[in-house]
């Protein structure tokens, strides 16, 4: 069997058993010839269709992406040629739901804000929308839930109103991106929804489009929206600048990365792909191990502790960076795959005196150094 891959899927070689021969190839140069290979695997920044592989070779049989999206896939081209379209769904809600609650403790902390006092709408309610719900739930955080087609699709689901969603003092996004079907999410939040209702914060984590921008930095301006956190952009990898500079934290679609969502990542593409072919893969428990995280300075402040466990702030600053530069699209690529992952809370340890000092790193799953 023969796998061309993205060089950039994580430790990939490590969850594939040896009879397996892995090619690897570099996203910024464009797809690579197929011919010969079993399967592709991509990651969201290689978009795969009609026009960007209009011939398939009769060999390939598997096309996956190591992501929970695939909306930069054309799934029914590729499968009404016999291959097979696979994903990581779900494996980077964690690390999702956690660069939310993350961003909301900082909002709160610098607009001296009680985060109990305000009413949360959660708009998609999918793996990443049920993991920031469980992280309100620890917070003691009101919030409903907004998500029409899966109520339509799981008799168990009840999907509040769009009335009460909007009434909401925080939004935050966790929808596919769709133009074509019944329920389209291209530009939801439009300047209709923006002009007759005000918001404190905005989070989106989901796709840049579900958002129309130039409508948002109006609503910013005229002082509707208070604040916004942008991790995706509607023209990925230009991203506006002029929003980016307004935001409260913007980042380079980076929310879901951490060492955890990636390994799970490769993991699910692995296991779908051995599904696939009948072939035992590899599970590398090892490299699930948690980390100890060693601080000397006791008097730490909560929020430099938090961004030290999750550096949010210093994407914010890259990625601020790039604004005036001429080549902001290639860094902005960069900076997705340049920094080491950070480690999910579950998987961090720390000293009991910072867990006994601030209830909320219990609350984020952070436990003790035995």
């Amino acid at each position: 069997m023969k796998i061309i891959a993205d060089q950039n899927i994580y430790k990939l070689r490590s969850f594939l058993s040896e009879n397996i021969e892995l090619n690897k190839f570099n996203p910024n140069n464009g797809i690579p010839n197929l011919d010969e290979f079993d399967a592709l695997f991509v990651r969201t920044v290689t978009a795969l269709n009609s026009n960007s592989v209009p011939l398939i070779p009769s060999t390939l049989k598997l096309l996956g992406t190591a992501s929970s999206g695939r909306d930069h896939i054309e799934a029914s081209y590729f499968e009404q040629h016999g291959v097979d379209v696979i994903d990581a769904n779900g494996c980077n809600a964690k690390a999702v739901s956690e660069y939310v609650m993350t961003s909301l403790l900082l909002w709160g902390i610098e607009n001296s804000t009680s985060l109990q006092a305000l009413k949360y709408g959660v708009i998609g309610v999918g793996a990443v929308g049920q993991e920031v719900q469980k992280q309100f739930d620890a917070f003691g955080l009101s919030y409903i839930s907004y998500d029409p087609p899966r109520a339509n699709r799981d008799s168990t689901f009840s999907s509040d109103s769009l009335e009460a969603l909007l009434a909401c003092d925080v939004l935050t996004f966790h929808i596919p991106l769709t133009k074509d079907d019944d329920h389209s999410t291209f530009h939801w939040l439009d300047e209709s929804k923006l002009n007759s209702h005000s918001y404190k914060l905005i989070i989106n984590t989901a796709r840049g489009g579900v958002i129309d921008e130039q409508a948002l930095l109006q609503a910013l301006e005229q002082g509707r929206v208070q604040d916004v956190v942008i991790d995706v952009w509607e023209n990925e990898p230009n991203f506006n600048s002029k929003l980016a500079q307004q935001a409260f934290i913007s980042t380079p679609h980076i929310a879901g990365y951490s060492e955890q969502a990636k390994l799970k990542a490769t993991q699910l593409l692995v296991d779908k792909f051995g599904e696939k072919f009948g072939l035992q893969m590899k599970h590398p428990i090892d490299l699930f191990e948690p980390k100890n995280l060693e601080i000397a300075d006791l008097e730490y402040p909560f929020r430099e502790l938090l961004l030290r466990l999750n550096p949010l702030k210093e994407y914010d600053v890259a990625l601020r960076d790039l604004i005036s530069r001429p080549d902001k699209e290639l860094l902005f690529k960069k900076l997705r795959v340049d920094r080491p992952y950070r480690y999910e809370y579950p998987y961090l340890r720390i000293s009991e005196t910072f867990l006994d000092k601030f209830k909320e790193l219990k609350l984020l799953g952070i436990q003790k150094i035995e």
